[in-house]
């Protein structure tokens, strides 16, 4: 005979009821496994999610889903479930106020006396406090402070990145490389903080812009670098010439700023060139298009040379 057959039910139901993770024990619904009704949570439940045991008796894990719950890990979660698989994961929960918490997440099957899976322990711990330091050090290696967009070390990683999958894929890649027209002479007229709200407010135009799958970042004091993935060279420069009128109808006078501001545009596109060749092709354009007077885009031509 096994030792624990001798301890009652209430001793178990106490260890459950005040242990320090969260239990959860949900019951089998083999019609449908995504939605396996709670017939237990213990203390630390109700205490971190903010709900009564009577909140969510009978209703299944999904209460506590919302916005940036992972469909995958959703999806990994049910095909355990249905399968009858233990996993361990970690997962967003929302709280009755509408709080997130970052879960860790570990399930097991649990077995009757026929071997037959007839409910679920969950066991589950937050861990918003570990997430939240996380995101701090991922934002102060990848974020610039100033503008919130990528800074020039993470700009340069996405940028290899890309150009690897557009060399390997044989697509098509362009470069943008921009800055601002004159910009010295605002800091000199106006402060350097109208100058940051200038870097700014050009950072949320350029923001509003790119697509998706663009990559934006300052990778310099006024200068901004956009990688345009599987763009030729026609749209892609029908994008920066859209980007250059964009900034120059904007209003600036809410910064206090009296005259219209502009910027200038070098583009450069793929042809068989390393990364550090493209940023110095579009390089040598944006130098082409301050020479010819600014507010324009210059494309890069090895004929120019």
């Amino acid at each position: 005979m096994n030792v624990t057959d001798n301890i009652p039910y209430y001793i178990y139901k106490q260890a459950l009821d005040n242990a320090l993770d969260i239990i959860v024990i949900s019951e089998v619904d083999k019609n449908d496994p995504g939605n396996n009704p709670i017939i237990y949570v213990n203390d630390s439940f109700t205490h971190l999610f903010g709900y009564e045991k009577d909140e969510v008796i009978g209703k299944s894990a999904r209460i506590l889903h919302g916005e940036d719950t992972d469909i995958k890990s959703r999806d990994k979660i049910r095909e355990a479930i249905t399968q009858g698989w233990p996993i361990h994961t970690e997962i967003a929960n929302y709280g009755k106020n509408g709080k997130k918490f970052w879960i860790d997440l570990k399930m097991v099957p649990l077995y009757d006396d026929r071997g037959e899976v007839t409910h679920f322990l969950f066991i589950e711990r937050d861990l918003s406090d570990r997430k939240s330091r996380e995101e701090q050090l991922y934002q102060k290696a990848t974020i610039d402070g100033l503008t919130k967009i990528f800074n020039r070390q993470h700009t340069y990683q996405l940028a290899t990145k890309t150009l690897e999958k557009t060399i390997r894929y044989q697509e098509h890649l362009c470069l943008l490389l921009l800055d601002i027209d004159h910009f010295k002479a605002v800091n000199d007229t106006y402060g350097h903080q109208v100058g940051d709200d200038v870097l700014t407010k050009l950072a949320s135009i350029l923001k509003e812009q790119v697509r998706k799958a663009d990559i934006l970042g300052r990778v310099g004091g006024e200068e901004f670098l956009i990688v345009l993935p599987e763009i030729a060279q026609d749209e892609a420069l029908i994008f920066a010439e859209r980007i250059r009128k964009c900034v120059k109808q904007a209003d600036w006078s809410s910064l206090g700023l009296k005259d219209k501001l502009t910027i200038s545009i070098g583009l450069a596109c793929y042809k068989h060139n390393s990364l550090e060749e493209l940023i110095k092709h579009a390089d040598k354009a944006l130098y082409q298009a301050k020479n010819d007077g600014r507010d324009q885009v210059q494309i890069y031509s090895s004929e120019s040379e």
